[in-house]
């Protein structure tokens, strides 16, 4: 039996995340292109080698991670109060949180890095609009109507309520990470479950480091399930003002887990949560009533929530999946790759949610699915 010692293995190759290294520059409309060939776009999948490709998409990590903290983002470690040498996942906060009447939770993919929402928009169209940057560069720099609710006495005793409208700062946000649940020694931080098969290696030939389900897991974050219950038994708790109202968006799987939580803890939670916007969800309805889900949180499915879908139909047209999701869905805009609906439709989300801070009492009105040739019924003649 032949076997070659280790110093004539071929040495494990070294990629830098550096655009420029890797040949590529950002053009006045932020659209990443090759220096070589202007026209060149840049793509995510170049190499039949991952880990070629990983270096690729850690170069624009690292360039939205900067844009999101120049716009006023902060890191924080989570378990909360976790040291920098210590096992933590990174999530983004936007500063000033604790005094925010209004927060949003952003709850991506799995398998997403956190500010980044489609690669495929970034290779297309542009850095800001497949990640966050935009997203939140909209979020922060528009203040968001809010309402209270004042009584009026009246002669014969009772009260009248009337919405007072007004205009509040801008709402907080607070970007979860589903995604980087992997704790590298070698480099001190987080990583995913894809970049962890990237990692440097002893030779080119050897096979990726194994996981210890100790020293390479963050505690009370072992899966993205668990991340969620953190952000809301956690870092909700000790980061946001206890009467601040919660806007939620989640991404499919996250979402669930979102859902999931939510329906078991709705005691808590239901006078928080203001909507959630849903895209491209995977729970169903009937599983969480089986699972024990109260019938107030059904209800605020029902009335209080939202899911967008892949579809070739335009942008908020209704669509069929109110009775599997137990709420209204809508196409995203998108009609064709799933990564990108949140892309599509972060803007009508806003919309919607601002409508629903302006008006407390605005309830969506459940439509029926009639043949395509006619007319969607939103339940009024």
């Amino acid at each position: 039996m032949f076997r070659r010692k280790a110093d004539t293995l071929p040495a494990d190759p070294v990629f830098e995340p550096d655009l420029d290294k890797l040949g590529f520059f950002i053009n006045d409309q932020d659209q990443v292109r090759s220096i070589k060939n202007l026209e060149r776009k840049y793509q995510y999948q170049i190499n039949r080698n991952e880990r070629w490709n990983q270096v690729h998409k850690a170069a624009v990590c690292n360039i939205v991670q900067q844009r999101l903290l120049d716009l006023g983002f902060e890191r924080v470690r989570l378990p909360l109060g976790a040291a920098e040498q210590e096992n933590h996942v990174p999530i983004l906060v936007s500063k000033g949180i604790a005094t925010k009447d209004r927060v949003i939770v952003i709850f991506g993919g799995r398998n997403e890095e956190p500010g980044i929402l489609s690669w495929r928009v970034i290779g297309e169209e542009g850095i800001r609009h497949g990640s966050l940057v935009e997203f939140a560069t909209a979020v922060l720099s528009t203040p968001a109507a809010a309402s209270t609710v004042a009584s009026t006495p009246t002669e014969n005793g009772v009260t009248n309520d009337t919405i007072i409208t007004s205009t509040a700062t801008t709402p907080g946000i607070i970007v979860a990470n589903p995604c980087q649940l992997l704790w590298y020694r070698g480099g001190s931080r987080a990583v995913s479950n894809y970049e962890w098969l990237c990692l440097p290696r002893p030779s080119a030939v050897h096979d990726a480091p194994r996981v210890d389900p100790v020293k390479n897991r963050i505690p009370g974050n072992h899966d993205y399930i668990e991340h969620v219950q953190y952000i809301f038994q956690n870092v909700i708790p000790s980061l946001v003002n206890e009467r601040a109202r919660i806007d939620i968006i989640g991404v499919e799987f996250t979402g669930t887990a979102v859902v999931e939580y939510l329906a078991e803890y709705w005691n808590v939670w239901s006078p928080r949560i203001t909507g959630i916007a849903l895209v491209t969800p995977q729970h169903k309805l009937a599983d969480l009533e089986a699972q024990g889900a109260p019938s107030t949180f059904v209800e605020f499915l029902s009335k209080r929530c939202r899911a967008y879908f892949v579809s070739q139909s335009q942008i908020e047209k209704p669509i069929a999946g109110r009775e599997q999701f137990g709420c209204n869905c809508y196409a995203s805009g998108e009609r064709h790759v799933e990564e990108s609906a949140l892309v599509r439709s972060w803007r009508h989300i806003l919309d919607w949610s601002d409508m629903l801070h302006v008006n407390p009492g605005y309830e969506e009105v459940e439509y029926e699915v009639v043949e395509r040739d006619e007319d969607i019924k939103l339940g009024w003649d």
